[in-house]
């Protein structure tokens, strides 16, 4: 049987045409001869994935990005499917990581295996992450030092106005008038200092001298106040100790005096404890009491004289 021009012709199309896709998506990492499962992932932000880009776990390539697409519940998250080989293990507490595989920033999809033993099945999803990529975490880390160099600029321009208005002409007059006024001060406070007959200097040397005689004298010094400390330490013990004996012996005594006098021994005794001696005396000292009142009143009864003698 002889084959037709136009027949090989068209078979020769078609097998160029299948070459041909099968060569474009090889290139897109897809490979239509080799099964796959599809996983799932869903983030908020993709951060510049696109489909085809390269799903690695520990460094291998084992998959690709297959398709990125709006969620349908209209939140604007966004749902990656991606293609892995068959026979890698992927456990369903593991991550979908999206980074930057290298430093101009193309992003990769990472799967960080968990630690389950049980295997994620055709068509389940994956727990997804994006990852802080270098540019973001030396932004993070340049921050506080760019906040620094914003505040060391702030000062610098303080400082330079400063300059400014201390390099202003009146500003030097003033700073060299102020110079002037000190330059005199000091000289005068050094002339006070130098010279012989200078109060400040009488009376410095007199607290040096003073000073230096102490210090020589320090060990003398310490042991007067020994001294003296030690002999008020003794009187004030003795003075105490004196007072209390003396205090005692009075009670001592007041206590005797008392009970003689409660027991009637004595005048004293006898007066307190005798109602009738106290009646007579009592009655004595109010006779007394009159006669000196007559005495008083009636004088010529008790005493007689005359001038040109006695009448007889």
């Amino acid at each position: 049987m002889k084959i037709r021009n136009e027949v090989k012709v068209g078979i020769l199309v078609t097998a160029a045409l299948a070459a041909l896709l099968w060569g474009l998506n090889y290139l897109k990492g897809k490979d239509v001869f080799t099964s796959r499962n599809k996983y799932y992932a869903v983030y908020s932000s993709v951060d510049g994935l696109v489909a085809s880009n390269p799903v690695l776990m520990n460094g291998y390539r084992i998959g690709i990005v297959n398709d990125i697409t709006f969620m349908p519940d209209n939140s604007g998250r966004l749902l990656v499917s991606l293609l892995v080989e068959k026979d890698v293990f992927v456990s369903r507490n593991s991550i979908a990581k999206i980074y930057n595989s290298d430093l101009i920033g193309t992003k990769a999809l990472r799967i960080d295996l968990g630690n389950a033993t049980d295997r994620l099945e055709n068509g389940d999803t994956l727990m997804a992450e994006l990852e802080q990529g270098l540019a973001d975490k030396v932004g993070k880390e340049l921050g506080p030092l760019r906040e620094k160099t914003e505040a060391l600029v702030v000062s610098i321009d303080s400082m330079v106005n400063m300059l400014k208005t201390v390099f202003d002409p009146n500003t030097r007059k003033n700073l060299q008038a102020g110079i002037g006024h000190m330059n005199n001060t000091l000289a005068s406070f050094d002339e006070m200092m130098n010279s012989d007959k200078g109060k400040l200097k009488i009376m410095i040397d007199n607290l040096a001298s003073i000073t230096t005689n102490l210090k020589e004298n320090n060990a003398q010094i310490t042991n007067i106040l020994n001294n003296l400390s030690q002999v008020s330490d003794t009187l004030a013990g003795e003075h105490f100790a004196s007072t209390i004996r003396k205090a005692e012996e009075v009670m001592e005594q007041t206590n005797q005096v008392m009970m003689k006098i409660n027991s009637g021994e004595g005048s004293l005794g006898q007066l307190v404890n005798d109602k009738g001696l106290y009646n007579n005396l009592d009655s004595t000292a109010t006779s007394l009491d009159a006669l000196l009142k007559d005495m008083k009143d009636n004088p010529k009864r008790y005493v007689h004289f005359s001038v040109f003698g006695k009448k007889k």
